[in-house]
């Protein structure tokens, strides 16, 4: 059956997308065949290690192709940490808390330029247009707030293989709902033409929580990532009683297997920074969840 399968794939050459899939196919079967006669004389044990291992080699060779293409831009060592601290007395915004956090992660090949967008808006379909390779950050603050401000929002810096980049002028944009700042960062040639880039970011941006006794953190995906790991920390001053950690709104690809979501430390101290670990790769639109529930007077 198998070599069949072979012999018609390499008639087929004018069909490339089927003579692609009998050729596989094919060869998974004359695989089989040849592990068939091969573990005549081995034990259990070792034919039962010896099946396993050419099942797996064999899935490999056949799903290999249709998962390759889904990570050619993905994400890796994806990791996310931020800080929630309170505004000082006299602050312009005193219902707005600071966010501040650093993003790093590893890709393969980057543009001539990278970006990020903070978006003054209150309607989500503003940041549709900011999904482009070059954007490594996309933000919204509230529409009645100004993403020019430096107390609003601030790109501490950006970095690729431990370089930091120099900004050009910002540029403005109109989108649904609101206004963008985009701020660019031009990347040199002789860092492009190399493979492998390890990207840092940190910014502080701030997040409306007025007299709320709750406040949602959440950070979402919007490109494939292999691995991520996500980290909170709470300012004591803030007052926190209880703290959430959420990973329900995921969307693995492939088993979701070695997840860890929980507080950071152990009591008393479980309420102050929480831990989402996920070792397995992420499709674009998951979401990662803090909720703090804390004391207001």
């Amino acid at each position: 059956m198998g070599l069949v399968c072979v012999v018609t794939a390499a008639l087929m050459t004018h069909q490339q997308v089927l003579a692609t899939v009998l050729s596989l196919i094919g060869g998974a079967f004359v695989s089989a065949a040849a592990v068939t006669l091969a573990i005549g004389s081995l034990t259990v044990r070792e034919t039962t290690e010896q099946v396993d291992s050419a099942v797996l080699r064999g899935m490999q060779d056949v799903l290999g192709p249709v998962r390759d293409p889904l990570f050619a831009g993905a994400l890796s060592a994806y990791r996310y940490d931020c800080l929630l601290s309170p505004a000082p007395n006299g602050d312009a915004h005193p219902d707005y808390l600071y966010q501040s956090f650093r993003i790093s992660y590893r890709i393969e090949a980057l543009p001539g330029t990278v970006t990020i967008a903070c978006l003054a808006s209150n309607d989500d379909a503003g940041l549709d247009g900011f999904t482009g390779p070059e954007c490594l950050l996309r933000w919204m603050i509230d529409d009645n707030l100004d993403p020019d401000d430096p107390e609003v929002f601030t790109v501490g810096a950006v970095r690729v293989d431990n370089r930091e980049l120099e900004r050009a002028p910002a540029t403005h944009e109109d989108v649904v709902g609101g206004r963008a700042r985009v701020e660019h960062f031009p990347v040199p040639r002789e860092v492009q033409v190399t493979a492998g880039h390890l990207v840092e970011l940190s910014v502080t941006a701030r997040k409306f929580v007025g007299n709320d006794r709750r406040i949602r953190v959440q950070a979402q995906v919007f490109r494939h990532v292999t691995d991520a790991e996500y980290r909170l920390t709470v300012d004591p001053a803030l007052r926190p009683t209880r703290l959430s950690v959420n990973a329900s709104e995921i969307s693995a690809l492939g088993a979701a297997h070695g997840a860890s979501v929980r507080a950071t430390f152990p009591a008393p101290f479980n309420n102050t920074a929480g831990l989402i670990q996920l070792p397995f790769p992420l499709q674009p639109g998951s979401v990662m969840a803090f909720t703090i529930d804390r004391h207001v007077a």
